[in-house]
């Protein structure tokens, strides 16, 4: 059974302030659990039913287990719904340093929906985009809901929150392509091998302060009445066309 210690830790990462002075996140139900142990991605350890310990015996033999009763399992989750249990992961597993030559880098100026952001992290994994740069502005990576909403896909992804400035000016040879309203038809864009897609805000697009780094401008034209895209929509439609070249 988990130790009233462990309980207060586990409540303390629901708030980046915890998971930033812990380096430690949750990673939430049966699927995602599931995914991270499969991957071996190392995890801290395992709070789940006797349900389901029993029957994952096999996929949770190299694994600490604490065994819990549903009650505290849902008042410790984020979740609505969580008769599964949870997973207390290292951020020191996700450490990376990017390398942004030869490849396609996407790259997100102030996104603050995790909905967003783990939608977008999902679909750069489709799509075989292996790297994405956050400004320092941008929703937490490691928040519940967008680990939830990566659908696993966070284990995938390299990240960095970076000032955009010092990246694009550190690597003033790579190409900045802007997602703007006033940009060329993106059916008639040719993407290079390497390059930053920049995104801007939900609400707000990307700052001015950056869009004097843009090489490209590009938009998706609109045929229809609607007046804006989801931004993650928007990733998806460029990601697309950047793999139909």
């Amino acid at each position: 059974m988990l130790t009233n210690k462990q309980i207060k830790l586990i409540n303390s990462l629901h708030s980046k302030k915890g998971r930033n002075e812990n380096q430690l996140f949750l990673v939430e139900g049966e699927k995602a659990v599931l995914e991270i142990i499969a991957s071996n991605v190392p995890v801290e350890y395992v709070v789940t039913s006797e349900y389901y310990a029993s029957k994952y015996e096999d996929l949770f033999k190299l694994t600490t287990l604490f065994i819990e009763d549903e009650a505290l399992l849902h008042k410790l989750s984020t979740l609505v719904t969580n008769s599964f249990g949870f997973a207390v992961v290292s951020m020191d597993n996700f450490v990376y340093k990017l390398n942004y030559e030869n490849q396609t880098t996407v790259v997100l100026d102030g996104i603050r929906d995790p909905g967003n952001l783990g939608t977008i992290i999902r679909i750069c994994d489709w799509y075989g985009i292996e790297q994405i740069i956050m400004s320092p502005d941008c929703t937490d990576f490691f928040n519940p809901k967008v680990i939830a909403a990566s659908m696993g896909s966070y284990a995938r992804i390299k990240f960095e929150y970076q000032n955009l400035d010092l990246i694009f000016n550190a690597n003033s040879q790579i190409l900045v392509i802007g997602a703007l309203l006033d940009g060329d038809d993106i059916h008639h864009v040719e993407f290079p091998k390497a390059s930053f897609l920049l995104f801007g805000n939900e609400s707000n697009g990307i700052r001015p302060e950056n869009i004097q780094y843009i090489h490209k401008k590009v938009t998706i034209p609109r045929y229809g009445s609607a007046e804006s895209l989801n931004v993650g929509i928007s990733t998806a439609i460029f990601l697309d066309n950047l793999r139909r070249n």
